[in-house]
């Protein structure tokens, strides 16, 4: 018998889902505007999201204006128009340019000690920037953004509710947002939280991958849901991945750890890069060319292939990377040029004199998402506002490096102050929506998972899906091993609708198993729609870059429940 479950409600002007530095942006700004605000976290208060676990040696927000003369905002615009041109929306462009500074300057106000070298700030030059422009906190820029925004906003009076994983989006009769369903798991109580004005700032799919530089609650939920509820995506074939540290722990490995020219070593203590170098392309070449993300337009793409073929072939090491080897890089150079790791290291009672650090090709972020239709990041569903990793519009194939925090403060603090202001136009007009016309259908998809029996172990499929995304969706790609990864979690996701059965203790795994699978379906199907090779999108069965398909894809759902593209011409 199916069981039922206690549904409670509670009421807000804006809800908000999501705990990293978009999603804690938006809540600060929405609060500023006079609403009553509700912050939802899947993770515990201040842990979960790509922004507060990432680290690198360079991790920053771009924002020109602190620093070198020459730099501009016009210059910041064109630099980021230069990556991604042809697949992004200029007037969000223009906005992501022109506010950074000031975002920049309120995370001064709450205190964020960005870093400085003397009287001035330290700048760092990230990929595809032409001058040295973004700000950092000693490689840990997110982390500090999120606890100086998270102070501030429980002081203002946001209510943060901790351990509340999104079910749903709740809809009302004319299709417009009118709030979210949530389950509480430390009371075991599904909660319909009634809002006028909803931001989600979910994340990523990092799960979806075997390895990777975020948190294990990343599971694509926003992808999944929003794609459900009829939203359009755009730009979803394009992610970033590249070389991280998987092993003391996480870190990405920007371009200056490979200008000391590490040895990289497989499982049988051999070096192996020169076995995959064309004649004439030497490993140093590589290495000079080198930074983070993986790029099949210079020779620098032969080191994360390398890396690849040899975890594929058996070669690797334990926690699925290979060697790095520093032990001939005198201690004072590894301080100069990477001081932050060096510090890391030294902290964990790692000698790099003597000991090697295990090394993978991780995915690190999505460049496409829900489209944001406005500067507001208001998504194609009246009412739904999207940031983050989540958002679809200012990443193309390239991004600069420092443009991701950028983006979650601007648009985090503009799409805050937008869902106010539709919210406390709308106050007295939200009873009149009803509980919301898709609700009792979420209800009943939640109960239909409690329906008795032996719940479902989710290690399995989850693992199906995270082989799959990181054989075929990571590095190379082939028409063949895509649909073989498609087949895979086509299967993981009927098994999930259709068979699963869960507990309250297992129904967040569950959903979370679910939504892997459809976030995944729709990248694995995005990428076998672009039939090229253009930057991390590299296609071994179609090699060469088309001018004709310098063009985005939009992703909506069909009238039979499966994903279909479209050309969308920004």
């Amino acid at each position: 018998m199916t069981a039922r479950i206690q549904l409670e409600t509670r009421d807000a002007d804006v809800v908000i889902v999501g705990g990293g530095g978009a999603a804690s942006r938006a809540a600060l700004s929405a609060r500023s505007e006079g609403a009553n605000v509700r912050m939802l976290t899947k993770a515990p208060f201040k842990t979960g999201g790509s922004t507060v676990h990432g680290a690198s040696e360079i991790m920053s927000m771009g924002a020109a204006g602190f620093g070198e003369a020459a730099d501009s905002r016009q210059k910041h615009y064109d630099d980021t128009m230069r990556a991604g041109q042809g697949f992004i929306d200029r007037a969000l462009v223009r906005v992501l340019a022109e506010e950074a500074p000031e975002r920049i300057r309120d995370l001064m106000s709450i205190g964020v000690p960005f870093d400085r070298e003397g009287e001035h700030f330290k700048l760092i030059q990230s990929d595809f920037g032409s001058h040295a422009r973004a700000l950092g906190v000693k490689g840990k820029t997110g982390k500090a953004f999120v606890e100086a925004l998270s102070d501030e906003l429980v002081r203002t009076g946001v209510q943060v509710e901790d351990s509340v994983s999104l079910v749903d989006l709740v809809r009302d009769a004319r299709g417009e947002a009118c709030g979210v369903l949530g389950f509480d798991t430390k009371r075991g109580v599904l909660v319909h939280y009634r809002a006028p004005s909803v931001v989600l700032g979910t994340g990523g799919l990092h799960s979806c991958f075997d390895l990777q530089v975020s948190t294990a609650e990343m599971t694509g939920d926003g992808q999944a849901i929003c794609f459900r509820h009829g939203a359009e995506l755009v730009n979803l074939e394009f992610h970033q991945v590249g070389p991280a540290l998987v092993h003391p722990y996480v870190q990405l490995f920007s371009g200056s750890a490979f200008r000391l020219y590490p040895k990289m070593l497989n499982s049988d203590g051999r070096e192996f890069l020169q076995d995959y170098l064309p004649e004439g392309v030497t490993a140093q070449t590589v290495y000079d060319e080198k930074g983070f993300p993986f790029t099949a337009t210079n020779v620098s793409r032969y080191l994360d292939i390398a890396m690849a073929h040899e975890v594929a072939e058996g070669r690797g090491s334990p926690h699925g990377g290979v060697y790095f080897s520093f032990a001939h890089v005198p201690p004072q150079e590894m301080r100069r040029v990477l001081p932050n790791t060096a510090r890391w290291m030294n902290e964990r009672g790692v000698d790099l004199q003597k000991e090697t650090l295990e090394v993978g090709v991780a995915f690190q972020c999505m460049n496409g998402g829900v489209r944001m239709t406005d500067a507001n990041a208001q998504s194609s569903v009246p009412g739904l506002f999207v940031i983050g990793e989540l958002a679809g519009g200012v990443r193309g194939p390239d991004r600069p490096g420092g443009n991701s925090l950028a983006e979650g403060q601007v648009f985090g603090h503009r799409s805050g102050k937008a869902a106010a202001l539709r919210a406390l136009g709308m106050r007295g007009g939200l009873a009149g929506r009803g509980e919301g016309a898709t609700l009792a259908e979420s209800v009943d998809g939640v109960e239909r998972l409690l329906r008795g029996g032996v719940p479902t172990d989710t290690a399995e499929p989850a693992r199906r899906i995270r082989k799959a995304m990181q054989g075929e969706c990571l590095v190379e790609k082939t028409g063949d091993g895509l649909r073989s990864a498609l087949k895979t979690v086509r299967e993981v996701r009927a098994e999930m609708e259709t068979d699963a059965r869960a507990s309250l203790d297992t129904l967040v795994s569950a959903l979370s198993v679910r939504n892997m699978a459809q976030a995944s379906e729709l990248v694995l199907s995005a990428c076998l729609n672009r039939a090229e090779t253009r930057s991390a999108h590299y296609r071994l069965d179609y090699p060469k870059t088309e001018t004709s398909l310098a063009h985005s894809y939009l992703v909506r759902k069909a009238a039979d429940g499966q994903p279909a593209f479209e050309r969308f011409d920004y």
